[in-house]
């Protein structure tokens, strides 16, 4: 299996945030830039600007995925693939679910404290 994102794209990825159910990790990628086969855990993306990736997926296709600004999409735990950035810079904010991590809310994340 493939190395975490993290092990791959060295500073061009980078940890925003990190406790027992979540990983944010950061990742930019400059024009013509290339990232060998990695994975993700389950999670969203979410894409801080626009930008065209070549992707070359675990079972040997290769598409040409356009992002736009504000996008999100899921990825599954233990998708594999290696990228090649095809346009311009381009940043995406990933946020992993760590195993266990319950799929339900448990209670507001800013405490039970009064709004007012």
């Amino acid at each position: 299996m493939p190395d975490h994102i993290l092990k791959v794209a060295g500073r061009s990825a980078k940890v925003l945030f990190e406790n027992e159910r979540i990983r944010v990790i950061k990742i930019s990628m400059r024009k013509g830039q290339k990232f060998g086969p990695h994975t993700y855990l389950k999670g969203i993306s979410y894409n801080v600007n626009e930008g065209k990736i070549r992707a070359k997926m675990g079972e040997g296709k290769t598409s040409v995925f356009k992002f736009r600004k504000g996008e999100a999409s899921w990825t599954d735990d233990g998708e594999s693939l290696g990228v090649e950035n095809v346009g311009p810079a381009f940043t995406m904010i990933s946020v992993e679910l760590k195993a266990g991590t319950p799929h339900r809310r448990t209670g507001s994340h800013f405490g039970s404290g009064s709004t007012r």
